[in-house]
């Protein structure tokens, strides 16, 4: 089974280079590929679903940490689900202007990178579950597979190399990369599909 090592020789492999700035710059083509292909696949396991909790008085949640796309917002109250809104921190602000006023939560918006803001201010505690595309562990010397490793390995390499070839500016490899990424994450696409 593939996993970081085998990827790591791979790239050096590949681009022909195990030069010591190269060596040194594999993890952060490996980070980026990661990244790119949390927004590039859309499987289940990218998928995440969280549980929160809002606070009477306290209009804020903490977004999870591997947070990459937020899909929804649901309040969990009594088994009963109801979708909370995206809207702009405008149309927060106008609908309510006074957080110290307080209701049942039917929007909300991003207050900062790490945090969402609802509206109207929770009247008591609510369960709330977030639903989202995460960021898979990455891999490292310490954590040597990942989804990614053990089922698109294919598409790891081609996004790896893509960044290799930024690095190393080397046009004419990125554009053969680039389109071998393209391939691979469209086959693994409609896998998912399909399933």
């Amino acid at each position: 089974m593939p996993n970081y090592s085998n990827l790591v020789s791979d790239i050096k492999a590949y681009m022909e280079d195990d030069g010591a700035e190269f060596t040194a710059s594999i993890d952060t083509f490996i980070d980026v590929a990661e990244l790119k292909l949390s927004r590039d696949l859309v499987v289940p396991a990218f998928r995440q679903r969280a549980t929160s909790a809002l606070s009477t008085n306290d209009p804020f949640i903490t977004l999870p940490t591997d947070l990459v796309v937020l899909e929804n917002l649901h309040l969990n109250n009594a088994n009963t689900r109801a979708i909370l809104l995206l809207r702009s921190d405008e149309f927060m602000i106008e609908f309510w202007p006074n957080r110290t006023l307080t209701g049942t939560p039917k929007y909300y918006s991003y207050y900062d990178n790490t945090t969402l803001y609802v509206a109207p201010t929770p009247a008591s505690n609510l369960n709330v579950e977030i639903s989202y595309r995460r960021r898979l562990p990455g891999l490292s010397d310490s954590n040597t597979t990942n989804w990614l490793s053990e089922n698109a390995f294919d598409c790891l390499l081609y996004g790896c190399l893509v960044e290799a070839s930024s690095f190393n500016r080397n046009d004419a490899m990125m554009q053969k990369y680039t389109a071998l990424y393209q391939a691979a994450v469209q086959a693994v696409n409609r896998e998912g599909n399909m399933r």
